[in-house]
C-alpha cells in the first residue's frame, strides 16, 4: 500500500508538471504538486504510524475525488479537463485501495477477537 501512495504522489506531481507545460496554468501545477506531495507525505507517515498514514491518504483521496471529478464533468471544453480526469482517477484508485485495506484490517481484528473468545 505504501508503494501505491508513493506512486500516486509522483504521478500526480508529474501530471501537474506536464499539464502546466501544456497550458501554462499555474493552478494545475500547484494542484498537482499539492495533491502529489500530500500522498508522498502520507506514504512517509506510514513508516511510523501505518494506520494514521493510510487514514490520511484515504481522506486526501476522498477530497481529491470531490475536487477533481465535478470540475472535469461540468466543463468539457476546458483544456484542464484531461488533468482533472486523470487526477480524479488516481485519487479514486487510492480511495478504493485504502477502503479495502482498512476493511481487511477490521475483519482480521474481528477474527482475532472471535478466536480469543471475546465474542
Amino acid at each position: 500500500m505504501r508503494a501505491l501512495l508513493f506512486l500516486a504522489g509522483f504521478l500526480l506531481a508529474a501530471l501537474g508538471f506536464f499539464a502546466f507545460h501544456g497550458s501554462r496554468d499555474h493552478l494545475l501545477l500547484q494542484g498537482g504538486l499539492t495533491l502529489g506531495g500530500g500522498f508522498i507525505i502520507c506514504a512517509i507517515f506510514t513508516f511510523r504510524a501505518k494506520w494514521h498514514g493510510l487514514a490520511g491518504a484515504g481522506l486526501l483521496a476522498f477530497l481529491g475525488v470531490l475536487r477533481t471529478l465535478p470540475a472535469a464533468v461540468t466543463d468539457s471544453r476546458n483544456p484542464s479537463t484531461s488533468f482533472m480526469l486523470a487526477a480524479g482517477a488516481i485519487c479514486l484508485v487510492v480511495l478504493i485501495s485504502v477502503i479495502s485495506v482498512l476493511r481487511a484490517e477490521r475483519r482480521r481484528q474481528s477474527i482475532e477477537r472471535l478466536k480469543a473468545g471475546e465474542g
